[in-house]
């Protein structure tokens, strides 16, 4: 994979990731406020931007070998964490 190609690559994945934390919260607060975190509609959101993460990367690395996808699943989770961390600060 070429290097511009990389870089997009790990930031579209990066973007996904604070998207799904966005959604997720937004989905929360707007649909199950007072209900649990684990709620239904915040689960299908995350769950649709799992399929985002999924089609993105299906289609990015179609040519590319698989060790690219430890790369992506990597950048997604580790997002995710960063906010979960500055989330609870």
């Amino acid at each position: 994979m070429k290097s511009r190609k990389h870089s997009l690559f790990i930031v579209v994945n990066a973007i996904l990731g604070v998207a799904s934390c966005f959604g997720y919260l937004y989905t929360w607060l707007t649909f199950s406020f007072m209900d649990s975190m684990l709620a239904f509609p915040p689960v299908i959101a995350f769950i649709v931007f799992l399929g985002v993460f999924y089609v993105w990367n299906k289609w990015m690395l179609r040519k590319e070998r698989k060790k690219y996808w430890l790369q992506a699943v990597f950048s997604y989770i580790a997002t995710i964490l960063v906010f979960i961390y500055f989330l609870k600060l």
